[in-house]
């Protein structure tokens, strides 16, 4: 009986050991499903996010090839022709044959800014286009037209004095300084040191180099607007304002962003906005029209009219493009600067190409 009673009392601790190991397996098992589950979900949705960037990044290069063919469509000589013979022909047709000639035209895109959708299958791209006659040329803009537009980043005094010296010595072709500039001396006097340039700017980037400006001028800041602390403008820096792709030396209002109103003509955010919506209706023709439309910034253009122009065919463009799925999930942004030339073999150049914008 005794013999009985152990060998029950050594199997009973056998069948709970058994159980404990059994249990101990089938946790691990479960771990082990769990986690592989776990990995599985995330390379998933690490395929799927990457799926769905690739696919907004070729909608937002769709969409600046689309800005691409709008342009030279725009200054094609021969599509113009056509248009100004339907022009011609809808002044000698009743009214309503008249618009219905006219409205078998696609219409231009405006270089002025202003969004165009662009539709894909499973999302879209939102484009801008604006020509850089709207921004101010850095490497022609003059000593008068520097300090004017300094001045709305920086109160007037030896700070300002320094930027403007610096700029117009980085772009000079001399080592002569100005009063309060900068050349080889000082920037050779740097931690890192680099050589003065002496020559015109090739990048906008190019000014985070020259002696004053900071990465809080060139990327700006936020701007209070005619609310004071309730109500904040737009952000503005250097690289809104200037352009170094313009061939001129004066400002096309007609193209001007917001931002460059308000710098250039030292005016509230919010009567640059107001520029802007009565220039969609129509574009000003001229200082007297820009005037006459919108009286309350008479007083502002009187130092600046020398430099502002109100029609350019410059060939110069930036497109923004902002390509997003339906549900706005992913949204990618590309930007780049054309040139719209003839003689090339497409009818354009791409002179800058930025891979990412934020």
């Amino acid at each position: 009986m005794r013999r009985m009673s152990g060998r029950r009392k050594i199997d009973s601790g056998a069948r709970g050991m058994a159980l404990v190991i059994v249990l101990w397996v089938l946790t691990l098992l479960s771990v082990i499903a769990l986690e592989f589950c776990f990995s599985m979900r995330t390379e998933l949705n690490v395929t799927q996010n990457f799926k769905e960037e690739t696919q907004v990044y070729f909608y937002a290069q769709g969409g600046i090839h689309r800005a691409i063919a709008e342009l030279v469509y725009k200054n094609d000589p021969a599509i113009q022709a056509q248009r100004k013979q339907v022009e011609e022909q809808k002044k000698l047709l009743p009214a309503a044959e008249g618009e219905q000639a006219t409205s078998s035209l696609p219409e231009e895109w405006r270089t002025d800014g202003r969004p165009y959708s662009v539709p894909f299958r499973f999302g879209e791209a939102e484009v801008r286009v604006r020509s850089e006659a709207g921004r101010i040329n850095l490497n022609r803009a003059s000593d008068q037209l520097l300090r004017k537009v300094i001045k709305y980043f920086v109160e007037m005094g030896e700070k300002r004095d320094v930027i403007v010296d610096s700029i117009q010595d980085w772009r000079d072709k001399d080592d002569l300084h100005r009063l309060n500039g900068a050349e080889n001396d000082y920037y050779q006097s740097l931690p890192e040191p680099y050589n003065c340039k002496n020559g015109d700017f090739d990048t906008l980037e190019e000014l985070l180099l020259v002696r004053g400006v900071t990465p809080e001028l060139f990327y700006g800041k936020k701007m209070k607007g005619e609310g004071g602390g309730q109500e904040e403008g737009p952000i503005v820096g250097f690289k809104d304002i200037f352009t170094v792709f313009s061939s001129i030396d004066r400002v096309d209002v007609n193209m001007a962003s917001p931002e460059v109103l308000m710098v250039l003509l030292g005016i509230s955010f919010d009567m640059a906005k107001r520029v802007i919506e009565v220039r969609e209706e129509k574009e000003f023709a001229n200082l007297a029209e820009l005037v006459q439309r919108v009286p309350e910034i008479t007083p502002y253009v009187q130092d600046v009219k020398g430099f502002l122009l109100f029609k350019t065919n410059m060939p110069y463009y930036t497109i923004t493009a902002w390509g997003k799925t339906k549900e706005a999930e992913s949204k990618r942004g590309l930007e780049c600067v054309v040139k719209i030339d003839p003689k090339e073999e497409n009818g354009y150049k791409i002179l800058m190409w930025r891979d990412a914008v934020y």
